[in-house]
């Protein structure tokens, strides 16, 4: 099995793991296929390296656009620094994050987020941060 990169210009590699559905799918497939659930993984500066699709589609932009890039959500940020020096993760924490919306504009939805520490492979130094969430009031498509 060959090493794939996670993040451009991280060097870090990761064994893409695949699980025994049918068909077979990698926990990154199964992560951008969950209903209604967003993902993100994003370093100690708040920059994202890995996000799943339905963050992408909810926040009106491509994986491409987000990771590498830092958050330019300033509560958000405020929220991730406090838990990375807190050293505990931050669970059932409501908060809201803009999207946009069909004419152009852009709504506060409210949210449920759960943030986790990322530590370093063989360490327990906190290098980032996860964050799982989903819509307080889930809309129908």
């Amino acid at each position: 099995m060959t090493s794939t990169p996670v993040a451009p210009g991280l060097g870090a590699t990761a064994d893409p793991v695949i699980l025994p559905t049918v068909p077979p799918m990698s926990v990154a497939d199964v992560l951008d296929r969950q209903d209604g659930v967003y993902w993100v993984v994003k370093d100690a500066n708040s920059v994202f390296l890995w996000v799943n699709q339905n963050f992408a589609d909810l926040v009106g932009m491509s994986k491409s656009e987000l990771i590498g890039h830092q958050d330019s959500r300033a509560e958000h940020v405020a929220h991730d620094k406090e838990v990375m020096a807190s050293g505990k993760p931050l669970l059932n924490f409501h908060e809201t994050i803009a999207v946009p919306t069909k004419d152009g504009g852009m709504v506060n939805v409210d949210i449920v987020t759960q943030k986790g520490l990322l530590r370093a492979l063989g360490s327990d130094e906190i290098i980032g941060i996860t964050v799982c969430f989903s819509l307080k009031d889930p809309v129908d498509d």
